[in-house]
C-alpha cells in the first residue's frame, strides 16, 4: 500500500477486491455520525451508537464514537460492534470507517486504519496496520479481506502467529479454512522479532494449526545467513507432541572418528512415545538404539532403553565381542490396590568395559557394581510388607589370558520382608520392633563358591528410652537374631584340611549341603549427655544469636557368640553379625564407642529473623573392642590393638548455599593417618562449585593407597544465556588426569546450542570426544542414549 494509512485513495493490491467508499465528512444530527446516547439500529437502518459489552474501563475516556450492526441470520447472525473516529453508511448494507477502527464479532477482533464492512455478506475489507485476532491466533497485514462468518480471508504483506509459538509471514497469506493457511514468498520460524535467530525462507507453504507445515523450496537461515536448502520439508505446528526427526548431533571421537547422531521421535498416543537412534561413526562403529517412554496413569511411569554398538575392535579384546549392548528399564507405579507401590530398576550390559568405552555420563564411567531390582511394597500404620527381587553384579578384574571377567553375582529370587516399626506398648515407655524375611538366594563367586539356598531371618528387639533429667538422655535396647539356612559352607579351616585333589576338582563346591541354625542374643545402649550449652548475643555474619552445645556420647553393644559363624555363607548384612548392632554405629560385636560433639547453632538477625540452624559441628570419637578375638587394628607381624583409629568430623555451613565437610581417621597404634576426605559446595549469584578430595593410606607403612580429587563448577557467563559447566577427576597418586569435561551452552528465546568436550583415561585407554547439539524451540532436543543417567531412586 503506497498511500498514507487512512486515506480513501489507497491503490488496490493485486488479489484483493475492494469497493471504494464515498468521501467521509462530518454529518449533522441526521447524518451517520454516532451520538453517545442514540438507540441501536435495526437491520437495514443507520448505525446507532452503543457501548460494547465487556469493554474494560479506563481512566481516560475513549473519544471514538461506538457503533453496532446486526448481522443477518443467513450470514451467521449476531451483532458487529466497534469504534472508529469517523463512520459513514455508504448504503444500507455497506459501511466505511476511518481512524483507529476496531470491531468485534463473535471470537474475532479486527483493527485497522481504515475498514469497509459489507454487512450483507459479513465481509471486512481492511487497510493499513490490519490486526485480526481469533483466540490464540493473530494475523497482521497491510491489507486484508476477511469473511467474519467463515473466518477465512486473504492478507497482503502479512505476519501470523499460531499457538504454541509459531510465526509465519509472507507476501500473500490465505486463510482457507478454520485452521489452514497458505503462504507465498514468506518466512516460517518459532522465534519472535523482525530478525529471528533462525528461520526458513520459503517459496510456498501450507500451515495447519495443530498439524504440520508443508514447506516447499525452503532455505534455513541463521539471522540472514543461509545455511541449508531443502526442496521440501514437513514441520510440526502442534502444541502436543509430534512425530518426526530430531535435530542431529555432530561429534568427534579419537577412537571412533567423526560422529553423526540421528533420531526419530514417534508418538504412540497420549501416554506413550518412543525414539529410534542411529549413531554413525567414520571409523566403522555403529550404534542403534531405542527409548520407550510411558505414563498410562497419574501414578505410573517408566522408560525402557536398549542400545547396541558394533565395535570393530571388540573381537580383538579378551572377553569382548563385535556387538556390545546395554539395557535400562525403569518403572514406578503408586496407584496399585491397597496402597501398594511397584518399582523396577533393571540394568544390564554386555561387559563392564562398556561403561568406560561408550557411556558419557560422568558417574557411570568408573562404575564397578551393577544392581537390578524390583519390589512390591505397602505400608499400613507401623506395618510394612515388601517383596523384593534383586540381582547384583560386582566387577573385580578384567578378562585375562582367555579367562572371563572376575565378578561376583548375588541374586534374591525373591525375598519377602515384614517389618514392624517401633511401636509403643500399652502406653509404657517401651517400644518394640521387628524385622523378618524369607529369602531364596543364589551366590556365584566363580570357581567353587556358587549355589542356591533358602534363608529365614527373624530380628525382634525392644527399646526403652530414658531421660531422667533434661540434660541427659539414654536408650537401652535388647533382642536377638534367629536365622535358618538351608545350606552352609565349609569354613577356611575345614577347606584347608581337604586333600588337594578334592579342592582342585572342577566339580568341587564349598557348599557342604547341610542346614544351619543361628540364634544370637544382643543388647546395646546409647547415652547422650550430660549436655552443656550457652547462648551468646552477637552480630556476626548476618546472625544475631548463637548457641554452643557440648554433648558427650557413649554407645555400647554386646552380641552373643556363635561358634559356627565361619560356616555362614556371606550374602548381605543379615549374615554379618557385626551388622546386627550397626544401628549403634559399631563394627565389633562387643565394643563401645565414645565421642564428644560440639555444635554451634545460629539464629538470623533482622526484622524477619528466622529459625536457628546448625552452622558448625565438630566431633571426635573412637571405638574400643572388648573381645580379644576381635581387635580393631592388626599389624603384619601379628601385633594388635583393641582401640580403633581416632575419628574426627568437621561440618561447616555458614550459609544455606555453602557447606564444607572434613573427615580424618588417625591410627594411634601405627602413628599414621588412615584416611581423609574433604568435600564442599558453594552457590554464588550466577554460579556454583563443588569439590571433593579423598585419600587413603596404609597406616602401618604410611604408603599412599588412593589420592583423588574431583572438581565441579558451573557459571552463567551471561545470565540465562551463556553458561559454562566443567568437571575434572584427577588421581594424585598416579599423577593422572582420569577425566575432564566441559560444556558451553547458549540458551535463547527459541533455540539452544551446546558444545561439549570430554577426555577420559582408564588403564591403557584414552579417548577425547567433542559434541555439538542444536535444539530448536517446539522441535525437540537430541539426547544420546549414552549421555544420560537412568538412575531412579525408590
Amino acid at each position: 500500500i503506497d498511500a498514507e494509512p487512512g486515506t480513501a485513495e489507497a491503490p488496490q493490491q493485486p488479489g484483493l477486491e475492494r469497493r471504494p467508499p464515498e468521501t467521509i465528512e462530518e454529518q449533522g444530527p441526521e447524518g451517520t455520525a454516532v451520538e453517545p446516547d442514540a438507540e441501536p439500529a435495526a437491520a437495514g437502518e443507520e448505525a446507532a451508537p452503543v457501548e460494547p459489552e465487556g469493554e474494560p474501563t479506563s481512566s481516560a475516556p475513549d473519544d471514538r464514537p461506538a457503533f453496532q450492526f446486526p448481522v443477518p441470520e443467513e450470514e451467521g447472525g449476531g451483532t458487529i460492534t466497534g469504534r472508529a473516529e469517523e463512520l459513514e453508511l455508504v448504503r444500507e448494507d455497506y459501511a466505511a470507517a476511518i481512524g483507529r477502527v476496531e470491531i468485534q464479532y463473535q471470537d474475532v477482533e479486527v483493527s485497522a486504519d481504515r475498514l469497509e464492512l459489507d454487512i450483507a455478506d459479513n465481509v471486512v475489507n481492511a487497510f493499513g496496520n490490519v490486526v485480526i485476532d481469533q483466540g490464540p491466533r493473530r494475523i497482521t497485514a497491510a491489507q486484508a479481506i476477511y469473511d467474519l462468518d467463515t473466518k477465512t480471508g486473504e492478507f497482503l504483506e502479512a505476519n501470523a502467529f499460531v499457538a504454541p509459538d509459531y510465526y509465519f509471514s509472507g507476501r500473500l497469506v490465505e486463510k482457507i479454512a478454520e485452521d489452514v493457511y497458505t503462504v507465498e514468498d514468506g518466512v516460517f520460524t518459532s522465534c519472535e522479532g523482525e530478525s529471528p535467530a533462525w528461520s526458513f525462507r520459503l517459496a510456498r507453504a501450507r500451515v495447519e494449526a495443530e498439524g504440520y507445515a508443508y514447506v516447499r523450496h525452503a532455505s534455513m537461515r541463521v539471522k540472514e545467513v543461509p545455511v541449508l536448502y531443502t526442496p521440501y520439508i514437513v514441520w510440526p505446528a502442534k502444541s502436543e507432541r509430534t512425530s518426526g526427526f530430531l535435530i542431529p548431533e555432530i561429534g568427534y571421537s579419537e577412537r571412533r572418528g567423526a560422529e553423526l547422531g540421528l533420531a526419530w521421535f514417534q508418538t504412540l498416543g497420549r501416554s506413550y512415545d518412543t525414539t529410534f537412534h542411529v549413531d554413525t561413526y567414520s571409523e566403522g562403529y555403529l550404534g542403534l538404539g531405542n527409548e520407550l517412554r510411558y505414563r498410562p496413569s497419574e501414578g505410573t511411569q517408566g522408560s525402557l532403553i536398549g542400545y547396541v554398538v558394533r565395535d570393530p575392535e571388540g573381537e580383538a579384546q579378551p572377553g569382548l565381542s563385535e556387538w556390545r549392548w546395554k539395557v535400562d528399564w525403569l518403572h514406578d507405579t503408586t496407584d496399585l490396590p491397597f496402597g501398594l507401590r511397584g518399582f523396577i530398576s533393571y540394568h544390564d550390559f554386555s561387559d563392564f568395559d562398556f561403561f568406560r568405552d561408550f557411556e558419557r555420563d560422568f558417574d557411570r564411567n568408573t562404575i564397578r557394581s551393577l544392581e537390578s531390582r524390583g519390589f512390591l511394597s505397602g505400608n499400613w500404620g507401623p506395618h510394612s510388607l515388601n517383596v523384593l527381587v534383586l540381582d547384583q553384579e560386582t566387577f573385580f578384574g578384567p578378562a585375562v589370558g582367555g579367562n572371563p571377567e572376575r565378578t561376583i553375582s548375588q541374586t534374591k529370587l525373591p525375598e519377602i520382608e515384614y517389618r514392624l516399626r517401633p511401636t509403643r506398648v500399652a502406653g509404657l515407655p517401651v517400644y518394640v520392633e521387628a524385622l523378618s524375611s524369607l529369602s531364596y538366594l543364589s551366590l556365584d563367586r566363580q570357581r567353587n563358591y556358587n549355589d542356591s539356598y533358602g534363608r529365614f531371618d527373624l530380628f525382634p528387639q525392644v527399646t526403652v528410652p530414658l531421660s531422667p533429667v533434661p540434660w541427659l538422655s539414654a536408650e537401652v535396647s535388647g533382642g536377638g537374631r534367629f536365622t535358618f539356612y538351608s545350606n552352609s559352607i565349609l569354613s577356611d579351616a575345614e577347606l584347608a584340611a581337604l586333600p588337594d585333589e578334592v579342592r582342585l576338582d572342577p566339580s568341587f563346591s564349598r557348599f557342604r549341603g547341610e542346614t544351619l541354625t543361628r540364634a544370637v542374643p544382643f543388647a546395646g545402649a546409647e547415652i547422650i549427655g550430660p549436655s552443656f550449652s550457652r547462648i551468646f548475643d552477637a552480630e556476626v555474619g548476618g546472625f544475631a544469636r548463637f548457641k554452643h552445645v557440648i554433648e558427650p556420647r557413649l554407645t555400647m553393644s554386646w552380641l552373643g557368640d556363635f561358634e559356627e559363624a565361619a560356616n555362614v555363607p556371606n550374602f548381605d548384612e543379615v549374615d554379618n553379625l557385626r551388622r546386627t548392632v550397626s544401628g549403634f554405629g559399631l563394627g565389633s560385636t562387643q565394643s563401645a564407642r565414645w565421642s564428644l560433639v560440639n555444635r554451634l547453632l545460629a539464629k538470623p538477625g533482622g526484622e524477619e529473623g528466622g529459625s536457628a540452624r546448625e552452622i558448625l559441628s565438630f566431633e571426635v570419637g573412637q571405638e574400643v573392642s572388648f573381645d580379644e578375638d576381635q581387635p580393631l587394628q592388626v599389624s603384619r607381624l601379628g601385633d594388635d590393638a583393641q582401640e580403633g583409629p581416632l575419628q574426627a568430623l568437621l561440618r561447616f555451613a555458614p550459609s544455606l548455599g555453602t557447606n564444607v565437610k572434613l573427615q580424618a581417621d588417625y591410627s594411634g597404634f601405627f602413628s599414621n593417618l588412615v584416611s581423609t576426605s574433604l568435600s564442599g559446595s558453594h552457590t554464588f549469584g550466577r554460579g556454583a562449585a563443588a569439590a571433593s578430595w579423598f585419600t587413603r593410606w596404609d597406616p602401618e607403612t604410611g604408603e599412599s593407597r588412593a589420592d583423588q580429587v574431583r572438581l565441579f563448577a558451573g557459571y552463567d557467563l551471561l545470565p540465562r544465556r551463556l553458561r559454562l559447566d566443567a568437571h575434572v577427576n584427577y588421581d594424585l597418586e598416579l599423577s593422572l588426569l582420569q577425566q575432564q569435561g566441559y560444556v558451553l551452552s547458549w540458551t535463547s528465546q527459541c533455540y539452544a546450542v551446546r558444545l561439549e568436550m570430554r577426555d577420559f583415561r582408564a588403564g591403557d585407554r584414552r579417548d577425547t570426544e567433542f559434541f555439538f547439539t542444536l535444539s530448536l524451540k517446539n522441535v525437540g532436543t537430541f539426547l544420546p542414549l549414552t549421555a544420560r543417567s537412568t538412575t531412579m531412586l525408590p
